[in-house]
């Protein structure tokens, strides 16, 4: 009797399934994908997490992180109220289990809507997010992602895609390792993802690691998931109030156009100024010829075998010509730290135990290294 009604499709079998979706989705609150798949096992069809097309049933709800869109195949007849039921009650399952108090304009919306309105209209948004929960008035560090592999069309898809995920994922993870009080939300600008944390205090260094470790938690985990999009991250230094919100997000913007390794796919904003200080150095002439002569020897090998030998030198340098610990920031093995050291002192001739050598090659390295792509 059951597989008949299965196959025919009555009143009774879309009754049997709007009834098991109101009873395995409440676990779902919060989570769309998991929402997602729960109402494609029960509708039999597959529920994506997106607008409906033509042909499709859709359903939407508004929740704390902006709006949760879930599509289905229509089907006629019975069938097709268990797709509309269920579709209906996942949105509202994956939005939080419903938020009535949310405006149409979300948190993640008024985060957007801040980080690009004219600077002469962020009080007035920041008002605006304030009466919906925004924490506009704390202290905040905002993460940028970007998928720059991807199409612009692709990328903003999987972005939004991953969003909701990635915030919740940032907010377990931080429960226990920050202090109560920190917010997390997000929103999607200018086909990237960010991510805003909003500290009551100043957040200081151990906030400031904290930040950049969960950043690079969740890139990390975006990268296995999606190791076609080259996702990368920047991390800005905390600011306050509304205009520290965009401020942070400048500075993660910035901080992704300073080189990064596959190995460290985030960078932090340089907040005690030592790179924009090196950048000002190396803009001379004079500097930039001393460069250039020192590092002669290493970069007559060509980009591809030059870059690696100068991240392992600055690492070498910059852990006190420790190769154990720069292994560990390189994710090399020591002894092929030391390998590449051996052959860097070979090219150049250089005495790694003189003070003198290694701070000069310690900001040759750094300059080189941190200065923008562009011709010689």
């Amino acid at each position: 009797m059951a597989v008949d009604r299965a196959v025919a499709g009555d009143s009774a079998d879309a009754l049997a399934r709007i009834g098991a979706a109101a009873r395995e989705l409440p676990s779902a609150a919060g989570d769309p994908e998991r929402a997602a798949a729960i109402a494609a096992r029960l509708l039999g069809t597959p529920v994506e997490r997106r607008a409906a097309g033509p042909g499709e049933e859709g359903a939407s709800a508004a929740g704390p992180d902006g709006e949760v869109r879930l599509a289905a195949a229509a089907q006629p007849g019975h069938p097709g109220t268990a797709v509309r039921s269920v579709l209906a009650l996942a949105a509202l399952t994956a939005a939080g289990g419903g938020h009535g108090d949310v405006p149409v304009r979300s948190r993640g919306h008024l985060l957007a809507e801040l980080l690009v309105a004219p600077q002469d209209q962020t009080a007035r948004v920041a008002a605006r997010g304030r009466t919906i929960g925004l924490p506009v008035d704390g202290r905040h560090i905002a993460l940028r992602i970007e998928a720059a592999a991807l199409p612009a069309a692709d990328r903003y898809r999987l972005l939004d895609t991953v969003l909701p995920r990635t915030l919740t994922d940032v907010r377990q993870h931080a429960d226990g390792h920050l202090p109560d009080g920190v917010h997390w939300n997000a929103a999607l600008v200018d086909d990237a993802l960010v991510l805003l944390g909003t500290w009551p205090t100043d957040p200081g260094a151990p906030g400031r690691r904290t930040a950049l470790a969960l950043a690079r938690r969740a890139v990390d985990r975006l990268r296995r998931l999606h190791p076609e999009a080259d996702l990368r991250g920047g991390v800005g230094a905390p600011h306050r109030g509304p205009l520290g919100i965009r401020t942070s997000a400048r500075e993660a913007r910035a901080a992704l156009l300073k080189p990064t390794v596959d190995t460290a796919p985030v960078t932090a904003h340089d907040a005690a100024g030592l790179d924009r200080m090196l950048l000002e150095w190396y803009a001379s002439d004079t500097a930039r010829e001393a460069v250039n002569e020192l590092l002669a020897p290493i970069t007559e090998l060509g980009p591809d075998r030059a870059d690696p030998l100068l991240r392992t030198l600055q690492a070498y340098l910059d852990h006190n010509n420790s190769p154990a610990r720069a292994a560990e920031e390189l994710h090399l093995h020591r002894n092929a730290v030391g390998a590449r050291i051996r052959r860097i002192t070979d090219l150049t001739g250089a005495d790694l135990t003189d003070p003198e050598t290694r701070l000069a090659l310690q900001l040759a390295c750094r300059a080189r290294l941190s200065a923008p792509p562009g011709p010689a």
